[in-house]
C-alpha cells in the first residue's frame, strides 16, 4: 500500500521555496528495547522497532511535499524517498540498505515497483524521463526519454511540487509504462524492449511558459491557469485517462493508444482518477468540483461536489476498494457519494476530518479527528452511522489508515502513532517516536513509519496473549 493517495489537499501549484534543511544521519541498527505495548487494558499487541531507517525525507507541512514510502509486492523490501531526492531501498528482514537511487542532477520524483516486483521505475525531477531497474541486481535496465531539457521544463518542474515521489504509472499486467514527453504528450512505452509504443496528444492552446510570465506581467489581468499533465491507467488496464488543466479529460484505448472518448467540461481539470471498477472517471475542477462521468460513454453522471467557496482549495477524495461509494473532505466537510449514480448518500455530522480511509471490504469508513474530542470515528458506510469513537490523545489526528485485514486502525498525531482494535475501539499501543506517514506490508506484519531527524522506523506486529 502507498502513502501517496489521490488526494488533492493543495490549490493551483505554487512556485516552490527551496528549505534547506540540515540532516542528520543516523546509523541504522536493530532496536532491543522494549517493545511499545498498549496503556490501557490487557496486552494485546505490540510493536516491536525492526529497525531505524536513516536518510528518508518525509513530507513537508508547508507546502504539502508528498512523501514516498512503500513495500514491494512480496513485502521483502520497502522503499522510501531520500534527503536528496533519491530513493533508498531496504531489506524488511534485516533492516540493511539495498540500494541507493539517483536521478540526474535535479534528483528523482517518482518511484513504482512494477505490479510482479521484479523491476522498479524512477522519474527523473527535471524531464520526467523513467528509470527502469532489475530489483534483484538494482542495476538500471534501460531509459525512457522525458521532455526536452530547455527553459519551459525548468520553470515546470519547479513549480510541480506535488508531483515529488508519486507513482510511475505501470499497467497492471506490468508490460507497459506511461511517461510525460512535453506539456501535451504522454508516451505509452513497451517495459520489455524499451521502446515506445504510442503518443496520445492531449493538445491544448496555451504553454506553461506563456501562463506563468502573463501572470508575472499582468497579475490582476485573470487568473493564471497553468498546464499540468497529469496521466494514468484503469485498474483493469484498459483504458488511460489524460488531463492537462484545460477544459477536458481524455480517455483512450490502452491497447491501441485510440482516442476514445473527449469529455468536455465546463471548468479546467486538475484531478482524475478511475474508481476500481473501472467504469467511472472522477475529475477534479481549480475550485473544488467534482464529478462523475461514465468511462464508456463519456456521459457525465452527477457532480460529487459543488466549487467550493474558497477559489484554489480541492477537496479531497477516496475511493472505497469495492468502488461503490467515494468519500470526499474538506475542512471537517465529509460526505459520502454513490459511484453508480453520484447521488449523495449521506453527509456525516461533526466528522473534523483531516482524513479518510476505507475498511478493505469497504464495509466502513474511519475518519481522523481534528477536534481533540476524538482521536477517529468508524463510520457505517451503510447507514452513515458512527460505529465507534475513539479515545481522545490529547492531540489531532492529522491521518488514519486500516492495515490488509481491516482488523487494525492507525492514527497519527504531532505526537505519536497510536493503534487501535477496529472491531472495539480499544487502545493497543502508543509509539511515541513514530510519526506520519504510515504505511502496511501487503501481509500486514510489519508496518513502516517516520520518526524525526530525518529518519523512518521498520516495526513488527507481534500479537500477545
Amino acid at each position: 500500500m502507498m502513502i501517496y493517495k489521490m488526494r488533492s489537499d493543495a490549490g493551483l501549484p505554487r512556485v516552490v521555496i527551496a528549505l534547506a534543511i540540515s540532516s542528520i544521519l543516523l546509523s541504522m541498527f536493530v532496536v532491543t528495547q522494549t517493545p511499545a505495548t498498549a496503556r490501557q487494558g490487557q496486552n494485546k499487541l505490540t510493536a516491536r522497532q525492526k529497525a531505524k531507517l536513516p536518510d528518508y525525507k518525509g513530507p513537508s507541512r508547508f507546502f504539502g511535499r508528498k512523501a514516498l514510502m512503500i513495500f514491494s509486492p512480496d513485502a521483502h523490501l520497502v522503499a522510501m524517498s531520500g534527503t536528496k531526492r533519491t530513493i533508498t531501498v531496504w531489506d524488511t528482514e534485516t533492516g540493511t540498505l539495498k540500494a541507493t537511487l539517483n536521478g540526474g542532477s535535479e534528483g528523482i520524483s517518482g518511484f513504482s515497483f512494477s505490479p510482479d516486483g521484479h523491476l522498479a521505475a524512477t522519474r527523473d525531477f527535471l524531464d520526467k524521463s523513467i528509470s527502469l531497474w532489475q530489483v534483484a541486481t538494482w542495476q538500471k535496465t534501460g531509459t525512457l526519454s522525458g521532455r526536452k531539457r530547455n527553459l519551459e521544463t525548468k520553470i515546470k518542474s519547479g513549480m510541480s511540487y506535488e508531483e515529488e515521489f508519486g507513482p510511475v504509472a505501470f499497467s497492471p499486467d506490468g508490460k507497459t509504462v506511461l511517461s510525460e514527453r512535453e506539456d501535451d504528450l504522454v508516451a505509452l512505452w513497451d517495459v520489455a524492449s524499451g521502446r515506445q509504443r504510442v503518443e496520445l496528444n492531449h493538445n491544448t492552446t496555451s504553454s506553461v511558459a506563456k501562463e506563468i510570465l502573463k501572470g508575472v506581467f499582468f497579475p490582476r489581468s485573470s487568473t493564471p491557469h497553468y498546464l499540468i499533465l497529469q496521466t494514468g491507467f484503469s485498474p483493469d488496464g484498459r483504458w488511460i485517462f489524460t488531463i492537462n488543466g484545460d477544459k477536458s479529460a481524455k480517455i483512450w484505448d490502452a491497447a491501441s493508444g485510440e482516442l476514445k472518448i473527449n469529455i468536455a467540461n465546463n471548468e479546467r481539470i486538475y484531478r482524475a482518477s478511475f474508481n476500481p471498477k473501472a467504469d467511472r472517471l472522477l475529475t477534479v475542477e481549480q475550485q473544488g468540483g467534482m464529478k462523475l462521468w461514465h468511462v464508456e460513454t463519456g456521459q457525465l453522471i452527477g457532480e460529487v461536489a459543488k466549487k467550493g467557496f474558497l477559489e484554489d482549495y480541492m477537496k479531497s477524495f477516496e475511493f472505497s476498494p469495492d468502488g461503490k461509494n467515494i468519500a470526499t473532505f474538506l475542512m471537517g466537510d465529509t460526505r459520502l457519494w454513490d459511484v453508480k449514480t453520484g447521488e449523495l448518500r449521506f453527509k456525516l455530522p461533526k466528522s473534523q476530518t483531516t482524513d479518510v480511509a476505507f475498511s478493505s471490504d469497504g464495509r466502513w469508513l474511519a475518519t481522523a479527528s481534528s477536534d481533540k474530542q476524538s482521536a477517529g470515528r468508524i463510520w457505517n458506510v451503510e447507514t452513515g452511522e458512527v460505529k465507534l469513537a475513539l479515545a481522545p490523545t490529547g492531540n489531532k489526528s492529522v491521518s488514519v489508515i486500516f492495515n490488509p485485514e481491516g482488523t487494525l486502525l492507525v492514527t497519527t498525531s504531532d505526537k505519536g502513532v497510536t493503534l487501535w482494535d477496529a472491531e472495539t475501539g480499544t487502545l493497543l499501543a502508543t509509539l511515541d517516536e513514530a510519526r506520519y506517514p504510515v504505511t502496511f506490508s501487503p501481509d500486514g506484519r510489519t508496518f513502516a513509519t517516520g520518526a524525526r531527524n530525518d529518519t523512518a522506523i521498520l516495526w513488527e506486529l507481534q500479537e500477545t496473549h
